[in-house]
């Protein structure tokens, strides 16, 4: 009987804290500490790998510089590690880390952000040749410039002016110029056929640490930026 009854006791204290969604931390009064100073501003803002804190002591913080997060959520007091992406006038962009705390549910939409990258796209099909009487199968591939609409870390929406009629499951090699040339495998999932251009979406294949983690730093900068440009514009009206 008595085993039981521990057996249980110790069921309920290692049970899994309850999930609760990033939003259950929105407007949050939210303490940010650097070495040897603190400020205490309110969560405004979550999206993908971004936070945006409202800050009237904002100045006092530098770009790139680690800091220590407390949120006063109605889920509870949660802490992370982070570190400073952007400023503002009276806010704080900080990088929202994956796995940041216990219990806080990961499925995070990945955020697209507009951007128009310059590119090419490398179609390869097999073509029948006759040589010297002898019917052979001989690789082509053909390169084509693209243009991208909008850019997740999952993948991407692009233009092409010319280049071969993609269906639906096409897989085509994509170099993208980023900070650096990007090389991927991209795999086709829709199309819309336009008057002069034709638009693909498609979604990368097998991307090694390295080429996620550059994306992501790509996709963070243009997130952040239309973000605070969105707000100035508000600002302006």
């Amino acid at each position: 009987m008595t085993g039981g009854t521990r057996a249980k006791d110790r069921d309920i204290y290692v049970s899994e804290k309850p999930k609760f969604a990033v939003k259950s931390l929105l407007h949050s009064r939210t303490v940010v500490e650097k070495e040897g100073y603190v400020s205490t501003g309110i969560l405004a803002h979550a999206e993908g790998d971004m936070l945006e804190i409202e800050l009237s002591e904002f100045k006092q913080f530098a770009l790139g510089e680690p800091v220590e997060l407390t949120f006063y959520s109605p889920v509870g007091i949660h802490r992370m590690r982070s570190t400073i992406i952007a400023k503002a006038d009276g806010a704080l962009a900080v990088l929202f880390p994956e796995r940041s705390f216990a219990g806080l549910e990961e499925r995070r939409e990945s955020p697209r952000v507009d951007a128009a990258v310059q590119g090419t796209m490398t179609y390869s099909l097999s073509r029948e040749m006759t040589v010297r009487g002898e019917s052979m199968s001989v690789e082509v591939e053909e390169n084509f410039e693209l243009i991208t609409q909008n850019i997740s870390d999952s993948g991407i929406a692009f233009r092409l002016a010319v280049g071969p009629k993609l269906s639906s499951g096409d897989i085509v090699g994509v170099t993208l110029e980023l900070e650096a040339p990007f090389e991927c495998q991209v795999e086709i999932i829709r199309k819309d056929e336009g008057a002069e251009w034709t638009t693909y979406g498609g979604r990368f294949l097998e991307l090694d640490e390295q080429q996620r983690r550059a994306l992501r730093a790509f996709v963070i900068h243009k997130q952040v930026g239309a973000y605070f440009r969105m707000k100035n514009e508000k600002k302006k009206r």
